[in-house]
């Protein structure tokens, strides 16, 4: 092999992926969303002995155009309503190619000196974005999972230092407080931490989503009398079932209150500070200790890569993560340490994500990002006000982001027990993602229930929502006829 018969790979390669790529989104406004194959099926398209000799790399485009594609669910499409999964932008696609055949290595500066600039680059304009002073910084992370395990261990380790050599048991009853629509990562996260997911306090909402403020306070105050250590509170800005955005200035107030540290699960939400119609419902992310944001949602990067970023700057991420091993550890005679991601976060070895968000930040532009998320909520307000007109539709909440909650409910459903009706939100779900029209998940609302929309990609039309109410009627007039 030489490097002009890996060019002439390359070469070939390269229009062949293109034209896959291409042909696949020229599908993506007719093809199903959803594939009926079960992992029975599956299991059996991909059951092979271990390869031994090498195959054409033809032979191995087919089996994918063949075998993988058609079979995946196509979270690209304009009728994909699921999770905060978006159509990714198409630079960001290539970005990721070229990032692969760079191949840098973004944990330490002498291993990829360029990918550690251009994610501290990234990082400060997302930190200026969300409100931070000019010394906030961060690091990337594979999603809003991660970004809260390392949010969370920085407040873990203001409040009790000597756990990172002693243990959890150093530490008394450290307690965490969020709402009960919190993600799931905060729970996985304290588990991780040693500090056991008991030590998360769950605080229930009001009828729009909220966490409650009266209630926590009194959680709060009945676990201090208790001999517990409030150490963090979490706030959401955008929750995955409903998409609602918690009270931010009066947490802030509560954790300073509490000597507590605030975290913003803004994962989703943070995007909303694109748009000048919608920042102001972030009012009070400014004042959060960390915050989580993922690019990989609402700025429709390719997976994967969500962000922690920190006000109070990098030293808050390197008191937790930061060690020197013997061999990065030599004087070079100048500051590259500070760009040795590495110390700002659990991973070694990191890729290159830093070169998505940066072709993607510059491609679309702040005004392009808010004119895509201010169409985004309007497409959601236009879904809610068509389901407003149906009789056998109740809307559950109020639309905050571009997220619409609402349940089948005709007269025949509506006289049912509750779990009854549950099953028949379930059935609707069902029938409609075996259809392979459209793909939407349902969720738990306050122990009920209830049918999730939102709107993730950029080629979603209204005609999509049109089609998605009449998908809706009809799938629905089946199961009551």
């Amino acid at each position: 092999m030489t490097s002009e018969t890996l060019r002439e790979q390359h070469e070939k390669l390269g229009r062949a992926v293109t034209k896959l790529i291409a042909d696949h989104a020229a599908r993506l406004g007719s093809a199903p969303v959803t594939s009926p194959a079960t992992p029975d099926d599956l299991k059996q398209l991909f059951n092979e002995p271990l390869p031994i000799a090498g195959r054409p790399a033809e032979q191995i485009l087919e089996q994918f155009a063949r075998d993988v594609a058609p079979h995946s669910m196509q979270v690209p499409s304009p009728h994909y309503f699921g999770q905060f999964n978006p159509t990714p932008l198409a630079i960001g696609v290539w970005a990721d190619a070229l990032c692969s055949s760079l191949n840098q290595n973004a944990g330490a500066w002498r291993n990829g000196p360029t990918s550690a600039m251009i994610e501290s680059q990234v990082i400060r304009w997302l930190c200026e974005l969300i409100g931070y002073r000019s010394d906030g910084f961060g690091v990337l992370a594979s999603g809003g999972s991660e970004a809260n395990l390392i949010a969370l261990k920085c407040a873990r380790d203001r409040t009790a230092p000597e756990i990172k050599q002693k243990g959890a048991g150093s530490a008394g009853d450290l307690t965490v407080y969020t709402s009960e629509q919190c993600h799931y990562s905060v729970d996985k996260s304290l588990d991780i931490l040693g500090l056991g997911r008991e030590s998360l306090r769950k605080i229930e909402t009001d009828d729009r989503f909220h966490i409650r403020l009266d209630s926590l306070q009194a959680a709060i105050k009945k676990d201090v009398g208790e001999g517990r250590r409030p150490f963090c509170i979490v706030g959401v800005a955008g929750t995955t079932s409903t998409g609602v955005i918690d009270p931010l200035p009066e947490l802030a107030a509560i954790a300073g209150a509490n000597d507590s540290w605030f975290h913003v699960d803004a994962a989703y939400g943070g995007a909303l500070a694109f748009s000048g119609r919608h920042k102001g419902k972030l009012r009070g992310i400014e004042f959060a200790d960390s915050i989580t944001f993922d690019p990989h949602k609402w700025m429709f990067v390719p997976f994967s890569c969500g962000a922690t970023l920190v006000r109070d700057g990098g030293q808050v991420l390197r008191n937790s993560f930061d060690m020197s091993p013997e061999y990065l550890s030599e004087d070079r005679g100048f500051s590259d340490a500070q760009y040795d991601f590495f110390r700002y976060g659990q991973m070694g070895t990191r890729r290159f994500n830093s070169l998505k968000l940066w072709m993607c930040f510059k491609f679309m532009g702040k005004r392009g990002y808010a004119e895509t998320t201010e169409r985004h909520i309007e497409l959601a307000e236009y879904l809610a006000a068509r389901l407003d007109t149906l009789a056998d539709f109740e809307r559950v909440g109020e639309i905050e982001t571009a997220v619409c909650c609402f349940r089948f409910l005709p007269q025949t459903v509506r006289a049912m027990t509750g779990p009854d009706q549950d099953r028949i939100q379930q059935a609707l779900q069902q029938a409609v993602e075996k259809s392979g029209k459209a793909f939407f998940p349902s969720t738990i609302l306050h122990g009920r229930r209830a049918l999730r929309v939102n709107i993730n990609s950029y080629l979603t039309e209204r005609r999509h929502i049109d089609d998605l109410v009449e998908l809706l009627k009809s799938e629905g007039g089946r199961l009551h006829s």
